[in-house]
């Protein structure tokens, strides 16, 4: 089992500046919030770090300084996000040699119709072009094609397939791939939040959670309760993590931001046009989080 992979891989956001080009200051306070939390690990340029909508300027330097940041203590990730094997391949080339740990590949997204085979080969090409491990990353909410458990373990059998990220929180096939003998090596991430603690205590490697960028401790007192199989210890951190969930509204990556901005951390520039929260329902989701218990400066943080 690769330990790149396991434990609590918060999925960071990225913080912009006004006119959405990469705000370094506020990436290396981020940065260091996540890792004194207790995460195991970086994923940037996914779903919530704006991987897709970001320029390509923008994501190259955030992969060169998140790794700077890190400095070694933790590994870092990147999604390589495209939507066709080509431009997969290529992205992974551009982040070659910026001293990352391994890419996060989804399925091509845009146009529909794929079998098995059409992603099996899809996969198999971006993992024999990579330089190095890739996750498979299953989020058909987002790229409107999913895969599910015979895939993905026929695919744990492939050269340089380090693992699975699935949010797709489709329990039941996530749950056949936990029971299944697994190739050593080949890791299960969760990535619905919804199932964090009953996948950590069946077996998977760990998390990639998106309140990890607020919550880091929180999330590693999950995952520490998981791998012990202490159920009620770990119920009590998901009931905790499901009063949160619940106060994120319509733009879920404005409202990470706008919790880190109130913690002193980052801004809340997200790329146009994601969805923000008008400043009424901003100043109620602040409020509700606050009471809820968001780690601001000075405040005991959980």
């Amino acid at each position: 089992m690769s330990s790149h992979f396991t434990g609590v891989i918060v999925p960071m956001v990225t913080p912009l500046t006004a006119d959405e080009r990469l705000d370094r200051p506020a990436l290396g306070r981020l940065v260091e919030y996540v890792i004194q939390g207790g995460v195991d690990g970086i994923f940037i340029l996914g779903s919530i770090g704006e991987g897709p909508m970001l320029r390509p300027a923008v994501r190259l330097e955030l992969a060169e300084a998140t790794v700077e940041a890190a400095a070694g203590r933790v590994p870092v990730i990147a999604g390589a996000l495209e939507p066709s094997t080509s431009r997969v391949i290529e992205e992974v080339r551009a982040l070659a040699g910026r001293g990352l740990r391994g890419y996060v590949v989804t399925t091509p997204f845009y146009y529909g119709g794929y079998n098995t085979e059409d992603l099996s080969a899809h996969f198999r090409r971006v993992a024999e072009a990579a330089d190095l491990p890739i996750l498979l990353y299953n989020i058909p909410q987002n790229t409107k094609v999913a895969f599910g458990a015979e895939l993905a373990l026929k695919l744990a059998e492939t050269a340089n397939v380090a693992g699975l990220k699935d949010s797709s929180g489709d329990w039941v096939e996530v749950q056949a791939i936990l029971a299944a003998r697994r190739p050593p090596g080949f890791v299960v991430l969760q990535g619905n939040q919804t199932y964090a603690g009953i996948s950590m205590l069946t077996g998977a490697d760990g998390l990639v959670p998106g309140h990890a960028n607020v919550y880091p401790k929180l999330l590693a007192e999950l995952v520490a309760s998981g791998r012990r199989g202490d159920v009620a210890a770990t119920m009590a951190c998901q009931a905790r993590l499901d009063a949160l969930m619940r106060l994120r509204g319509r733009a879920p990556i404005h409202t990470f931001k706008i919790a880190l901005k109130a913690m002193g951390l980052t801004g809340d520039t997200v790329c146009s046009p994601l969805p923000r929260l008008a400043p009424p329902d901003a100043e109620k989701f602040l409020a509700a989080s606050i009471a809820a218990g968001l780690p601001l400066p000075g405040a005991k943080r959980s």
